[in-house]
């Protein structure tokens, strides 16, 4: 794919990018109304609620042990249906969480993968685990250092699994804890050079862990978006010896329902989009509607979170648009009109302004209007502010890397960062996602704290921007276009592209240990709100390897598999 710079009526120099055309088109329209038989939709219905009752069932019955109910929570969540069952899941780790603060029961007796499982699992829920002094002293004793010579234990190295739970424990280490970097550290090199010599072997444990492993070094459970692992993960548990049928039954069964709320609320979005006219008025823009509702996806999946998906998706599909018009098409004398009309929040008279831009700015102005009046009704009347707060703050920062390409200026990477961890739009992001939460959660304080840029979102923001910035630079490079990080960071330090992705790539690690630190309880607002933070930092799932946004045709089959294709039951 090429870019270059496109010569238009009257002279006008762009430097227009050939963004791929959409490969979803009309498709999901065809799901606006239902085609699903009702005697067979009531019956499926019925299997589907006594199966999610016998799951309630089994996760609260006391006749199962700690470490079963550990277990049982992991597949669970690994199956994708934990959202059905957050209070219970709750109490039975808030339990195992004070028992092993007092070293209680048979703890002592927990093999490699339970143990760390544990730690996984509770510092997961937010609870502080490393000042349990029981858990503590296992990890110390049981798993990690032998004698002075700092290495793991060779029984810890000839158990797969248990090196397994214990690399997914690792991802969620906080800065400077050296024990869990020793136990990432160990479990990759052993991970890559068994895969490497020793694939054959690992099959031979189970066929299907070699695979497992591979998926673990890619990309951790911590990391992951759930609708997309939980997918993949069907096969594996099916293939378990001691799988539970019934489970795995209800986990394919919910993510059909899910399935099917989702392909109704697309064929919705489609028909908004459609009428908005975008492909035509703005021909040069990205045109992602699928791709936008992913990320609302990879916010809140859940049914309850329908209408916030739905004003996510429209929010970021104009703000992809506001992108492209400063990145990829905007000459420099219409974007500083353009900006200053978005600072003084007006309509453009104007005739020095070309029509794309009065079109977009009208459709931004009547869509912000109907979102105000439906967060009257909602009794939700600080969201909206706050939200055109973040448009200006948004187009302010565009416009400063536009500025910058006008100079053909290469900042320093902290001058870079300064202004990118804007354009990285989570800010703006997670204030549009709190007008879709419940208004007891998402109060004036909570967007108060978001727009003031708390550490979690500043650390979501490095791993947006940098990941971001490492499989897209080379293609935007193509065309005149502002320096990313990796150009900085090579500029400022006089090193290779190789090195200054690498050093990058340790700033994502860095954040992501910040993220877990701050969902420790207790936490200054809602782990509720704070989930919507870690899942944009999720959605960086669509740039593995590539930029899965700008080309969407990378992950078609990805977005086929959880809004197309239906799991066989």
């Amino acid at each position: 794919m090429s870019t270059n710079i496109v010569n238009v009526m009257n002279g006008i120099v762009r430097p227009t990018a050939k963004f791929q055309a959409s490969i979803w088109g009309d498709h999901f329209l065809k799901y606006a109304s239902s085609t699903h038989d009702s005697s067979d939709n009531h019956t499926r219905h019925q299997v589907y609620i006594e199966l999610k009752e016998r799951t309630r069932k089994k996760l609260t019955s006391k006749t199962m042990s700690a470490s079963e109910k550990l277990n049982f929570i992991d597949v669970i969540q690994r199956l994708g249906i934990n959202y059905h069952f957050e209070t219970e899941i709750e109490q039975v780790l808030q339990c195992i969480n004070i028992d092993s603060q007092r070293m209680n029961n048979d703890y002592d007796y927990d093999d490699l993968r339970t143990c760390a499982l544990r730690f996984r699992l509770l510092r997961q829920q937010g609870y502080n685990v490393s000042s349990s002094l029981s858990l503590l002293l296992l990890l110390l004793l049981s798993l990690y250092l032998f004698h002075e010579k700092c290495e793991f234990n060779t029984s810890v190295r000839n158990d797969v699994i248990g090196m397994l739970s214990l690399l997914e424990a690792s991802h969620l280490r906080f800065r400077e804890e050296n024990i869990l970097e020793k136990a990432f550290n160990f479990t990759t090199k052993q991970f890559e050079t068994m895969l490497l010599h020793d694939r054959d072997l690992i099959d031979l444990i189970n066929p299907h862990l070699a695979q497992q492993v591979n998926n673990a070094l890619n990309q951790s459970l911590l990391k992951g978006f759930i609708r997309m692992d939980a997918r993949s993960y069907f096969s594996f548990y099916e293939n378990c010896n001691t799988h539970d049928k019934k489970l795995l039954e209800f986990a394919k069964l919910d993510f059909n329902v899910l399935q099917r709320v989702h392909q109704k609320e697309l064929a919705k979005l489609t028909r908004w989009w459609k009428d908005l006219d975008f492909t035509n008025k703005c021909p040069f823009a990205r045109d992602r509607l699928v791709e936008c509702y992913f990320c609302a996806l990879t916010i809140y999946f859940e049914p309850k979170y329908a209408y916030g998906r739905e004003v996510f998706t429209k929010v970021i599909s104009f703000l992809s648009i506001l992108d492209d018009i400063y990145d990829a098409y905007g000459t420099w004398e219409e974007l500083v009109l353009f900006t200053d009309a978005i600072n003084r929040w007006e309509r453009i008279d104007s005739n020095e302004l070309s029509e794309y831009i009065k079109y977009f700015n009208d459709a931004l102005h009547d869509y912000m209007e109907i979102l105000k009046n439906e967060c009257i009704e909602r009794k939700f009347v600080d969201g909206i502010h706050y939200l055109k707060q973040m448009v200006k703050v948004m187009a302010n920062a565009y416009m400063e890397e536009a500025r910058w390409l006008h100079k053909k200026y290469i900042p320093t990477l902290e001058e870079y960062m300064s202004v990118a961890l804007i354009t990285a739009a989570t800010r703006f992001l997670i204030v549009a996602s709190f007008i879709g939460m419940d208004p007891i959660l998402a109060t004036k304080d909570a967007f108060c704290w978001a727009f003031e840029d708390p550490p979690i979102v500043k650390a979501a923001a490095v791993v947006g921007r940098i990941i971001d910035d490492i499989v897209g630079f080379k293609f935007e490079q193509e065309r005149e276009h502002v320096a990313s990080s990796v150009q900085c960071y090579m500029n400022q330090h006089g090193v290779s592209e190789d090195i200054a992705i690498f050093e990058l790539k340790k700033q994502v690690t860095d954040a992501w240990k910040d993220i877990n630190f701050e969902l420790i309880q207790p936490t200054k607002v809602s782990r509720a709100l704070l989930s919507r933070v870690v899942g944009l930092a999720i959605f960086m799932v669509f740039y593995r390897d590539e930029d899965g946004y700008t080309h969407p045709h990378s992950k078609a089959k990805d977005l086929a598999d959880l809004f197309v294709n239906p799991i066989d039951v």
